[in-house]
């Protein structure tokens, strides 16, 4: 999988892609405030879910339990977060699924910005050196681009308590939707939305879409490799 290999912890780039992960989560989070704010969600600001304090967004488990299970896993600890939406506030089924998505077009809007400046039309960086002769500038982008990518498809997930399940909820049938986010079932569903993500198929399929993204952005193939090397050369020291 992605996230689940031999982590280098004495490589300082590591811990800036941990800071940098943080933020974006923050980003993330505030995404999905901002948007439940212009929704209807009153209640929002109040409860402190928009602001750019990441300790805001803890969560026992996206936070907590997940990261701790993935460095016991021998992965790397990256912590998630939560905003509490009341979605009974929000002015129409809309307004639910634009609040839900706009987590997700954060990400996507660092993924444009990391992927922008490592572009070789922009000459930022020469691709034809190896990654490890990158500065470390260079390699930290590349490697917040590919989690920036990652985290968009992972949380388009149609599956409880993701947010891609949130973006389809509002037609779903009501009985179906209260079972699913409901004891024993959402618990089934988390269980095993993250035993396939940790699947090494799960990792291919990723990597395969990095790649046909970076073409259509009109990366060669040389330069579409070199971003996942950075993301390797950042976190395992292994470009």
């Amino acid at each position: 999988m992605l996230l689940l290999a031999a982590v280098n912890f004495n490589n300082p780039l590591l811990w800036a892609v941990l800071v940098g992960w943080v933020l974006s989560v923050t980003l993330h989070e505030l995404g999905h405030g901002i948007a439940a704010h212009l929704g209807g969600d009153y209640t929002i600001r109040e409860r402190g879910g928009l602001t750019l304090n990441p300790l805001q967004y803890i969560d026992p488990f996206m936070s907590i339990i997940l990261p701790i299970i993935f460095l016991l896993m021998g992965g790397i600890p990256l912590p998630g977060g939560a905003t509490f939406i009341r979605t009974d506030l929000l002015r129409n089924r809309a307004w639910i699924t634009i609040t839900y998505a706009a987590g997700p077009l954060m990400n996507v809007i660092l993924f444009l910005v990391a992927v922008t400046l490592l572009h070789p039309r922009l000459g930022w960086v020469n691709h034809d050196l190896p990654v490890p002769d990158w500065t470390n500038a260079q390699i930290f982008v590349g490697a917040m681009a590919v989690l920036q990518f990652w985290s968009v498809l992972a949380n388009l997930v149609p599956i409880p308590p993701v947010d891609g399940f949130g973006i389809i909820s509002p037609y779903v049938p009501n009985e179906l939707r209260e079972r699913v986010t409901t004891p024993p079932w959402n618990t089934i569903c988390l269980f095993g939305y993250f035993m396939v993500m940790m699947t090494p198929g799960v990792g291919r399929m990723f990597v395969g879409a990095l790649i046909a993204t970076l073409s259509a952005l009109g990366y060669a193939p040389d330069a579409q490799a070199n971003v996942w090397y950075a993301f390797r050369q950042a976190l395992y020291g292994d470009a």
